[in-house]
């Protein structure tokens, strides 16, 4: 049975976190049978305002705007949260320890998925805060596991691409080509596998369409959050 009731910040985009609530209900239902439904609480944020606050010169706007938003979902009973955004969590350090609900970090799963796989040395896909930041290298660092990105301009198409399309529900063959040809870009430097790690890029592509082991951080989270859910 579900133990704990999973609480979820989303609308960063609302095309992802839609597909939070589908994999977290069909995770849920194939561990503890058909006759359920997964109990989440959902404290949906405007991207606007998500974006407004991040823009600020100091971080202390973002960070306490998502700290309200936490403790929202603290109030409304739930039992552990979820950021549905990889690049949020570049704040979470700053954010979790005010919120006082257990965390599941998407940056954490998904290294040690990595690491489990027995790849050392994975591309990275994002906005270009994730991709140039230091959380995902530091969490696969301490794994044993180097991380390769894009070029400067390859992370400005994928930034545009994410942002004018992903979030807004569009996708395209083209932008999917795109996406391809940098993945085929890391390949020829290496990677063993890629991490999709912004949570609409699984979205657009799929491991049917490369040959290179793709993470997906979307479904490496869910399948977390469920594990924890029905844990005693």
């Amino acid at each position: 049975m579900q133990n704990k009731t999973i609480g979820l910040i989303g609308g960063i985009g609302w095309a992802s976190t839609l597909e939070y609530y589908r994999l977290l209900n069909e995770m849920l239902v194939a561990r503890i049978g058909p006759a359920h439904s997964a109990r989440i609480l959902l404290v949906s944020i405007d991207q606007a305002d998500f974006v407004a606050h991040a823009s600020q010169p100091d971080s202390h706007a973002i960070e306490q705007f998502l700290v309200g938003e936490g403790q929202r979902l603290q109030g409304m009973g739930a039992d552990f949260f979820l950021l549905c955004a990889n690049g949020a969590h570049r704040f979470a350090p700053a954010v979790v320890p005010q919120i006082g609900l257990p965390f599941i970090s998407i940056v954490e799963e998904t290294a040690k998925r990595v690491q489990q796989s027995g790849a050392h040395k994975v591309g990275l896909l994002g906005v270009k805060q994730t991709m140039g930041g230091r959380f995902y290298h530091q969490a696969l660092e301490k794994c044993g596991i180097a991380t390769v990105t894009p070029d400067a301009a390859d992370q400005e198409i994928i930034h545009d691409i994410i942002y004018k399309e992903l979030v807004q529900n569009i996708f395209t063959d083209a932008s999917r080509e795109i996406f391809l040809g940098i993945i085929e870009k890391l390949r020829l430097q290496g990677v063993q596998g890629v991490i999709l790690g912004c949570t609409e890029i699984p979205l657009l592509i799929r491991q049917v369409d490369v040959d290179l082991p793709l993470f997906n951080t979307t479904e490496i989270h869910c399948e977390a959050a469920v594990s924890f859910a029905v844990a005693d």
